[in-house]
């Protein structure tokens, strides 16, 4: 059988097949109608709380252990989960979106992304970098915040919202 080879441009503006990927997960924890947000000093970006997968974790459990380690967060992922009646499989929870990002030339992240929100109370902040919550106007306010982060952060506001209403 012949297969057609497919230019880059069809598999996706950034999709090249010879970049280093790594796996990793980043999450808009929402609470009281604002969203917890990163300062990436870095990147010099307001972004979501997230990072690497580990070897032996899942998604979801990488996701947990992030608002853990980031923002001192319990949370609990929203996501639809289906019914599992067998032993041998586990489901686990469907992201929001899953997105590539460019770090440099030879490096892209899949992102797979959640909408949280927090279950208990806040514990404290532990990770190196700036929390902090931010409602829909401030986000809008706010150059820092990519236009793609405010997007889903106010659709992830929305989301954990319409669940308490």
């Amino acid at each position: 059988m012949h297969r057609r080879k497919r230019s880059g441009e069809q598999m996706g503006k950034l999709s090249a097949m010879n970049l280093r990927k790594d796996f990793v997960v980043a999450g808009y924890v929402v609470k009281d109608g604002k969203v917890l947000l990163v300062d990436h000093k870095k990147l010099g970006k307001w972004l979501p709380i997230g990072g690497h997968i580990k070897p032996k974790e899942t998604p979801d459990q990488a996701m947990v252990r992030e608002a853990k380690e980031e923002a001192g967060l319990d949370v609990e992922i929203i996501s639809e989960r289906y019914p599992d009646d067998d032993p041998d499989v586990e489901m686990l929870s469907r992201p929001d979106h899953v997105q590539l990002e460019r770090i440099d030339e030879e490096h892209q992240h899949i992102d797979f992304v959640y909408v949280c929100k927090v279950r208990g109370e806040e514990k404290g902040h532990k990770g190196s970098e700036e929390c902090r919550w931010f409602s829909k106007e401030e986000l809008e306010a706010n150059p820092k915040v990519p236009n793609n982060v405010k997007f889903f952060a106010k659709k992830a506001i929305d989301k954990v919202e319409g669940l308490v209403s």
